[in-house]
């Protein structure tokens, strides 16, 4: 009976005894941080997103007060606004002529160079003497002013005519009776278009970023009424004749050490049945910086399938950005020493700054004395040998890409993960070490900034475009991005060049190779 007394005692001891509220205390305030943490956080990616959407953009719409109330009025101009619009637009052109007449005098007093036209140019004479009785005058002199004419694209029909020959007196000969010329050899057997037609097509499509039914209106307003069928199935056509060319390309740049490795969307229409769907495909890009050659492969997927496929054969150095498909595709590649861009490190930590300017702006500015090195490189007379490049990048581009990669190990662990400067810390941190590759041979690039400049054109393309028609017109896009950023690499007028090989590949008599054709090459040999 003693024995529950006291336990009972015990109890109600434990069940009345006061709360520790320090402790109670430390838990919410512990709760009430992360909570707010988690709170800045998520304003901070709401701030993001809202300056992404809205940041660059206004609001144009017209918000009526009352329903109705814009239809109280005429809302055309008067005769009498025409009138005074006419009067002020006299007003205007008068006092810009003036005005030019003054910047005119301007220059002549300033002596400015003026820009001088080619000699190549076809030279118009047009004579203009003083009006009245020149009789008593004779020319003691001219001035000659040259301005630029541009005469409007113009279509002309060329007619092949293969007049047939018989022979006198077949009766007594072995001959052939008739002989007539075999047809020349074209692109499109039997097709309705030139050469010239089909570089034209392909260069404003892909270069001048004109789809095909605006070319058709441009067509029209010059006078030639072309069905879009036929623009679209000689396009294809003009693509297919270019596969060899195209596989050459192939394999050139698959032939080099240094490779560039990037992707970008484009959106191709399925047929699938349901209207306006559409399927996000995607161009990989292979950029050899030391022959300014550049591949681009359509695959329908942003897998490692596609470059898995393109580089199974491939060794040598592989440079990208911190995609993980491609750390997963090169990681254990020991034919593949693999490092990354150092732009895309930089961008991280400079969308950083306005959260966290002190680390952020530490970082930026650590980063833009490498890139001051390089420029240093880039800018010295006469042009540094490989093993000089290196010289600097090993003295002076190492020991700061070190302090960089130290300064992060010591960082990240202070910081949020999920922070703005904790995602750029956390993306850059694996990368650093494999950045250390670049500073070892002269021709390696900090960051992939060539192969962005080479994908630029698609995404001008993709505005204009919006999507490809079929996969196969999306591998033909591929192809000829390929080829004419080529030319762009190397200077070359794609349309010379496309016009000139498209004839060379169909001349009987041509004895060349399809890899002399390629724009590199092609350039020496003109």
């Amino acid at each position: 009976m003693q024995c529950k007394a006291t336990f009972f005692v015990y109890f109600y001891s434990m069940t009345t005894a006061e709360p520790d509220y320090k402790l109670l205390y430390e838990q919410a305030q512990q709760k009430l941080e992360q909570t707010e943490q988690k709170l800045r956080l998520a304003l901070l990616d709401a701030n993001e997103l809202r300056r992404k959407l809205f940041g660059i953009r206004s609001d144009n719409r017209v918000k009526k007060h009352l329903e109705g109330q814009l239809d109280l009025f005429p809302l055309g101009a008067t005769p009498q606004d025409i009138q005074n619009s006419e009067e002020l637009t006299v007003t205007e052109a008068e006092n810009l002529n003036q005005e030019q007449d003054k910047q005119g005098e301007k220059r002549l007093k300033a002596e400015r160079t003026r820009m001088v036209l080619p000699d190549e140019l076809e030279r118009e004479e047009i004579i203009i003497d003083p009006q009245g009785d020149l009789a008593d005058y004779k020319v003691i002199g001219q001035e000659v002013t040259e301005i630029l004419v541009m005469i409007p694209a113009s279509f002309k029909v060329q007619r092949i005519i293969r007049r047939k020959w018989a022979l006198k007196d077949p009766v007594n000969s072995d001959e052939k009776g008739v002989l007539i010329a075999p047809i020349p050899s074209r692109t499109i057997k039997r097709g309705l278009f030139d050469e010239s037609v089909l570089a034209h097509l392909l260069t404003s499509k892909f270069v001048d970023h004109l789809p095909l039914y605006r070319q058709k209106q441009i067509f029209e307003r010059i006078g030639m009424k072309i069905p879009p069928s036929t623009l679209t199935d000689n396009t294809n056509a003009a693509c297919k004749s270019l596969e060899p060319i195209y596989s050459a390309l192939k394999r050139e740049v698959l032939a080099n050490l240094y490779l560039q490795v990037d992707e970008t969307s484009i959106q191709v229409l399925e047929n699938s049945g349901k209207k306006g769907s559409s399927h996000k495909g995607y161009l990989w890009t292979y950029h050899a910086p030391a022959d300014g050659l550049v591949f681009f492969d359509y695959r329908p997927g942003r897998d490692k399938t596609g470059p898995e496929r393109i580089l199974k054969d491939f060794s040598g150095v592989i440079q990208t950005d911190g995609y993980n498909v491609y750390q997963s595709l090169f990681e254990k590649n020991q034919s593949i020493y693999h490092y990354f861009c150092m732009s895309h490190i930089r961008r991280k930590f400079d969308e950083a700054v306005k959260y966290d300017s002190e680390r952020a702006s530490w970082a930026v500015a650590t980063i833009g004395q490498l890139y001051g090195i390089e420029k240093a490189i880039r800018d010295q007379t006469p042009p540094l040998n490989e093993g000089q490049i290196v010289e600097k990048r090993m003295t002076q581009s190492l020991p700061i890409l070190t302090q960089l990669h130290e300064w992060m190990q010591g960082e990240y662990p202070k910081v949020l993960p999920q922070s703005p400067i904790g995602k750029a810390i956390g993306y850059a941190l694996p990368l650093m070490e494999s950045m250390r590759l670049y500073a070892l041979h002269g021709d390696l690039q900090i960051d992939n900034n060539l192969i962005e400049n080479a994908i630029r054109p698609i995404a001008l393309g993709r505005r204009n475009f919006l999507f490809a028609g079929t996969h196969d017109t999306a591998q033909n896009a591929a192809m000829i991005y390929s080829l004419f950023a080529t030319c762009k690499k190397h200077d070359v007028n794609p349309q010379d060049w496309l016009l000139d090989i498209l004839r060379k590949m169909n001349d009987p008599n041509y004895e060349g190779k399809f890899s002399d054709l390629l724009p590199n090459r092609w350039k020496f040999n003109q």
